[in-house]
């Protein structure tokens, strides 16, 4: 849209621009003066040609952002969003101001690798986390050149406003509530948002063609009717059984995949509880189990780098030996899988994605694919992803 301000903004600048030239132009300079005079010429022509490097945003809540340059000091809600990071810069520890520290979120694991890389990691400020009400006065402490919060944070429109008036933009992105439908989108956003939009388009390219290449291949082979899939999250022996996603989150992996998702019941909530009789009654085919060392303590499911196939496999079967699960159909074909809860809420996830869609379709998917993708995924993360991060 043509902006008539704008307009008479430039108009008057380059006015101004040719006056200072003429002036230069109309100086009688000979020898080394003459060469003076152009060099000053040329110097008043490119200065006032040197413009803020505005960057326009819209964020997973469609507001419009206009940063003055691209961000180099972020705050973020959610440690989670430094993995993120990870795929869009080579040192993402550089470009965060403050972050929760929820190491737990983030996974010990990953967290530890990162700490081995850039041991700035733990002496940064610590933000408010998006389960926290959000402290306007420790963000401005932090001085970012942008807040970063999670689509499922509720901050209050006056805190908003406060931030605004203190010149601190914000962008809301979302790696966990539907993934499925908006992690790329996040990707692409703070990917504009640092000044990496070229490596935030070649992740987001793979991660689109490896899904659309899965796509093909279960379509290809599509079940009738689709097994039923009980994946429980944050698997525990010693809590009320069960926890479940819903028709949201991971849910829409199960489906993306060819599965039956038995929370279904729960609807659009992200994740819920269903009751052990509900998951009887459901009968379901396959069972996954997330966890990691964050569970270590709550009698989970215990799987990742820290842990050994032994550890692994006595933490399942402590859930396993659960009352009613033997009743499953799962249990009684092996259809049994555990996967770390550290693969899902950041763009770690589409391994998540193939891995649920080989457990639904073991006779379409090999060892080989899997490490494939996560080799493809390590390529442009600034700290690779090894260990064991899920289990048969």
């Amino acid at each position: 849209m043509f902006d008539r301000a704008k307009f008479e903004i430039g108009r008057g600048r380059i006015g101004n621009l040719i006056g200072r030239i003429r002036s230069v132009a109309q100086c009688r300079w000979h020898g080394r003066g003459a060469k003076a005079g152009m060099l000053i010429a040329l110097m008043l022509i490119a200065m006032p040609c040197v413009a803020r490097a505005e960057v326009a945003l819209t964020d997973l809540k469609g507001r419009n952002v206009i940063l003055a340059n691209p961000a180099r000091h972020l705050v973020v809600d959610d440690g989670r969003l430094i993995i993120a990071l990870s795929f869009l810069s080579d040192d993402p520890v550089a470009l965060v101001a403050a972050w929760p520290h929820d190491v737990g979120r983030f996974g010990q694991e990953l967290y530890g690798e990162y700490l081995k890389k850039f041991s700035a990691i733990d002496k940064l400020p610590r933000s408010t986390s998006n389960t926290q009400d959000l402290a306007v006065e420790q963000l401005v402490a932090a001085k970012p050149d942008l807040v970063v919060l999670s689509l499922y944070s509720h901050p209050a429109e006056e805190q908003l406003e406060q931030l605004s008036e203190a010149g601190i933009p914000v962008i809301f992105v979302d790696f966990t509530a539907d993934p499925f439908a908006n992690t790329d989108a996040s990707l692409l956003l703070l990917g504009r948002a640092i000044g990496s939009e070229q490596r935030a388009q070649q992740v987001v390219a793979f991660r689109q063609a490896q899904r659309q290449s899965l796509s093909q291949t279960i379509a290809a082979a599509a079940l009738s009717p689709r097994p039923n899939v009980f994946v429980e999250t944050h698997a525990s022996s010693s809590e009320p059984c069960c926890n479940s996603p819903g028709s949201g989150n991971i849910g829409k992996f199960i489906d993306f995949a060819g599965g039956q998702n038995i929370g279904v019941v729960l609807k659009d909530k992200p994740f819920g509880q269903i009751s052990l009789e509900y998951v009887i009654a459901s009968k379901p085919d396959i069972y996954i189990a997330s966890g990691g060392q964050y569970m270590e303590k709550r009698s989970g499911l215990l799987i990742g780098p820290h842990f050994s196939p032994g550890d692994t496999k006595s933490s399942m079967d402590r859930l396993l030996a659960r009352p009613g699960f033997s009743a499953l159909p799962a249990i009684a074909n092996g259809n049994i899988h555990g996967i770390s809860q550290q693969l899902f809420n950041s763009p770690l996830d589409h391994l998540a994605l193939e891995l649920i869609a080989r457990w639904v379709h073991p006779e379409l998917f090999s060892d080989d694919d899997i490490e494939r993708v996560r080799q493809g995924l390590n390529r442009f993360m600034a700290v690779p992803l090894t260990g064991a991060y899920w289990t048969e």
